[in-house]
């Protein structure tokens, strides 16, 4: 029977814990896309870019989803069959309460093991992948909005200037009228042009009425110059900890180690990045001890929303206390999960004994 019990527990639980995944990532792209819309707006991001980026963004929304998807799954699961009547008769049948929490647990541990996959290897792929989507929205496309001043280092290293960039919209998405051009490229010779027109499709830019003076001082007109103009994406290095797998941020802390450089920010977010992965373990803990005297799917909700709560504020916490250096690496790291865990354990002493 306690057997039969808890597979018919994981399969309640399963259920909504999809439900609740795909609940948590929706409500962040929303929430995404909302706060980026005036940039694709602005960029004339077409849709398939659009499309990559939020495809990109889901291991992320997958690394805050699936933790506190589980909380969700639990209480409302064991709130269910609490409001049926169905733990009260398993319990008048001689299964006591914390043999369930068996089941729960091995869910837990399932989901906090693709979590820990998650984080090590999908994620840092998937921001390096939408990081440079990001990079090719701003050199694919001239900017919208007019903008003085601007400076440019091509892959070349030449150096190109603009004391005006403007889109006209009556102009193809492509195009941008320039105005007061100076090239310097990187043989040493200068270019020079009161204006000029930027295509980010070929990748060029075409001078009108330019000078140039070449590397030794001479000197030569041209009614028309086309120069290659292609920027490298440079907003972001891929040497950044975000960017790099488990495996490789633990190489990175060994390298900074062996040469006494500083570890502290590569450890915590090693660190980090597994206790983020095991908390869907202690949520599948502190919840089934919570659901297991539930009497409705009302309090299960109810409890649902307090847990993430707790674990948010106790989260922020251990960030703030490591930027300020009050905690260690991997005690800041272990910190939120520490403290739910030991709530939780409390709470199965004081409830379910």
């Amino acid at each position: 029977m306690l057997n039969r019990l808890s597979r018919y527990l994981l399969r309640e639980t399963t259920w909504l814990y999809v439900l609740g995944v795909l609940a948590f990532c929706l409500l962040l792209s929303v929430d995404r896309m909302v706060s980026w819309a005036n940039f694709f707006i602005e960029q004339n991001a077409p849709a398939g870019t659009v499309g990559n980026i939020m495809l990109f963004s889901m291991p992320e929304f997958l690394y805050l989803a699936m933790p506190a998807a589980i909380a969700f799954a639990v209480l409302l699961a064991t709130g269910r069959l609490a409001k049926d009547s169905e733990l009260k008769a398993a319990y008048s049948s001689g299964v006591p309460p914390l043999k369930l929490l068996g089941a729960m647990l091995f869910f837990g541990l399932i989901i906090s093991s693709l979590a820990l996959l998650n984080s090590s290897y999908l994620l840092p792929k998937a921001e390096q992948n939408k990081d440079r989507t990001v990079e090719m929205i701003f050199t694919s496309l001239p900017p919208a909005e007019t903008q003085r001043d601007v400076a440019f280092r091509t892959t070349d290293q030449s150096i190109f200037y603009a004391g005006r960039v403007r889109r006209d919209p009556d102009m193809d998405r492509w195009l941008a009228n320039l105005d007061g051009i100076l090239v310097r490229q990187a043989d040493g010779a200068t270019i020079t042009a009161p204006f000029g027109v930027w295509d980010s499709k070929a990748k060029t830019w075409t001078l009108t009425t330019a000078q140039t003076i070449e590397a030794d001082g001479t000197a030569k007109d041209a009614n028309e110059i086309v120069l290659s103009f292609d920027i490298p994406p440079a907003s972001q290095q891929l040497t950044d900890d975000e960017y790099l797998t488990l495996a490789d941020l633990w190489q990175r802390v060994q390298s900074q180690r062996e040469v006494g450089g500083e570890t502290r920010e590569a450890l915590y977010t090693f660190h980090k990045r597994i206790a983020d992965a095991l908390s869907a373990l202690v949520f599948a803990f502190i919840a089934c001890v919570l659901g297991l005297e539930l009497h409705g799917r009302s309090a299960g909700f109810g409890w649902t929303i307090v847990l993430i709560l707790v674990f948010w504020v106790l989260w922020t916490l251990s960030q703030n206390l490591f930027n300020r250096g009050v905690l260690s690496p991997v005690t800041a790291a272990y910190f939120s999960i520490f403290i739910m865990g030991a709530i939780g354990a409390v709470l199965a002493w004081w409830r379910l004994r």
